[in-house]
């Protein structure tokens, strides 16, 4: 867990530090904010393709910490995906009177996946006098920071200590844990069309913003206006900071993605942090999508 907060800083440290190089090195404007009676002049980067950079920046400097959350994440939701059939084969080789250096045989050999070989060490290591199972499931628990890999080290030494009831309480656990499975396969197919959508929108919306900023308003800026009379005083319509603009989209982008990403981060995984994964992809796409339409619409490079 110490690492892991660790990583949390080290991130946190680098993006307040690329934000403010940003402001640092790149060329500023001043645009007035007005909050009610109180008017504040707010500083933004100028220039889009340093802006672009810094978006990049910012993304890629998030993976490191996103990448090691999933990770973490993935090994916790394999563990609970096969606590029902590691369950199952705990109590058919218990019920059976199968000693349990048998048990971690047969685990090793079924090949149960993570959970499985995390249990078939632990009983090695209680035959092997090194630590009791439940110790060292437990041990594990925290280092993953799964609650539910403790619950069973609990269940199981319950069930080992309990005799006659060990069927029972195998069972009981079986069962529970097989709902519980069930409910979150259900729910994350629910769930994942609705992820796919915060990727359309995002997109749509940098896509419509890129067709107003570099087609639409300079089209507008280039408007004149003329009067048949001398005494009218014909309205101006002042050049469109096209810089400026782009900039402002762009960091609206990251401030979305980052948004996005950790409501993501609650619903489908759990813990918002691991939605930082989504947020660097939601950067990344936004920010070339933005800078390949400056070229091709505004500039006509390509």
């Amino acid at each position: 867990m110490r690492k892991e907060v660790t990583l949390q800083l080290i991130t946190i440290g680098v993006v307040v530090i690329t934000i403010a190089s940003s402001y640092v090195l790149l060329p500023k404007t001043y645009v007035q904010v007005s909050i009610g009676r109180l008017a504040l002049s707010v500083p933004i980067p100028y220039g889009i393709l340093g802006v672009t950079l810094t978006a990049i920046a910012i993304a890629i400097e998030l993976l490191p910490l996103s990448i090691t959350e999933y990770r973490l994440w993935k090994v916790n939701n394999d563990i609970l995906m096969d606590m029902p059939a590691v369950i199952r084969v705990l109590r058919d080789g218990l019920s059976s009177g199968q000693p349990l250096s048998g048990i971690a045989e047969t685990l090793a050999r079924a090949g149960k996946g993570r959970l499985g070989r995390i249990i078939a060490e632990s009983i090695r290591k209680e035959s092997m006098g090194i630590t009791t199972m439940k110790e060292d499931l437990t041990s594990v628990s925290k280092e993953l920071g799964n609650n539910y890999l403790a619950m069973l080290a609990v269940i199981l030494d319950t069930a080992v200590k309990s005799g006659a009831k060990l069927q029972e309480t195998l069972d009981t656990a079986y069962k529970s844990f097989e709902d519980l499975v069930s409910y979150y396969l259900e729910r994350a197919n629910q769930v994942k069309p609705y992820l796919a959508l915060i990727y359309v929108v995002m997109v749509i919306y940098i896509v419509l913003a890129g067709i107003i900023i570099y087609l639409m308003m300079p089209s507008i800026s280039r408007i004149t206006i003329t009067t048949s009379t001398g005494t009218i005083t014909a309205p101006t319509i002042p050049i469109v900071d096209t810089q400026l603009f782009s900039s402002i989209i762009v960091m609206s982008g990251v401030i979305q993605s980052i948004i996005a990403g950790v409501i993501v981060g609650r619903i489908v995984y759990g813990r918002p942090i691991v939605g930082l994964l989504h947020a660097s992809i939601l950067i990344i796409t936004l920010t070339l999508i933005n800078y390949i339409m400056y070229l091709t619409i505004y500039l006509s490079i390509i």
